[in-house]
């Protein structure tokens, strides 16, 4: 487990070369969908008589591939919530054999359940698979990969209490990038945007 990175003042609000190394291999380092950056100030877009606090389900369809969005190279997410209180979020992700999301801290604690294929933590010798259900504390930093010979392409559903911070490198690692709720929700609705499909769908599922 690694100590939380120390923000420096100068580190907020400015921006970060396009080309940082936030854990991921090469072929990541510019890709086209990344974390913010920057801290700005970023809202769910929506009027208050526009918001529903009410239950809710979320309906994803595993087998539609213009409803994943692109996160990372060889990597999607559908999404079930962004929690505007929290600025947690709940997803479905899903990984081509071989590909990983770069190493983060994580600032609340993470729920995640294995539908598809085999993953794991760079940082932990255990290995999941459908039917695995892990627990994450708050405080921990790590970097998911899914396996070289998963038999299939990794789906997991992953419920994140709060934000959490890319690191520059896995070990003793500095701020990078940060995500969240809310830049999640930025980047579905951009696209669902690019790609012509219905944005409203995303704001049943903000919270």
């Amino acid at each position: 487990m690694l100590s939380p990175p120390s923000l420096k003042l100068d580190q907020i609000g400015k921006s970060v070369d396009g080309e940082f190394n936030c854990g991921l291999d090469s072929s990541h380092t510019k890709r086209k969908h990344m974390p913010i950056t920057a801290f700005n100030s970023f809202t769910d877009g929506l009027k208050p008589n526009q918001r529903n606090r009410e239950h809710f389900i979320a309906n994803t369809n595993l087998d539609d591939d213009r409803l994943w969005v692109p996160y990372a190279n060889g990597v999607w997410f559908q999404p079930c919530c962004f929690n505007v209180t929290s600025g947690g979020f709940s997803v479905v992700l899903k990984g081509l054999a071989g590909s990983k999301v770069g190493t983060h801290y994580h600032v609340g604690t993470v729920h995640g359940y294995t539908m598809r294929g085999h993953w794991r933590y760079l940082e932990h010798d255990w290995i999941a698979k459908p039917g695995t259900y892990i627990y994450e504390p708050a405080g921990e930093a790590h970097t998911l990969v899914i396996m070289d010979d998963s038999p299939e392409p990794m789906i997991t559903v992953f419920v994140v209490a709060a934000g959490l911070i890319y690191l520059d490198r896995a070990k003793d690692g500095g701020f990078a990038a940060y995500e969240d709720g809310f830049s999640l929700l930025q980047l579905a609705r951009k696209y669902y945007r690019d790609a012509g499909l219905d944005q409203t769908k995303l704001d049943a599922l903000i919270r």
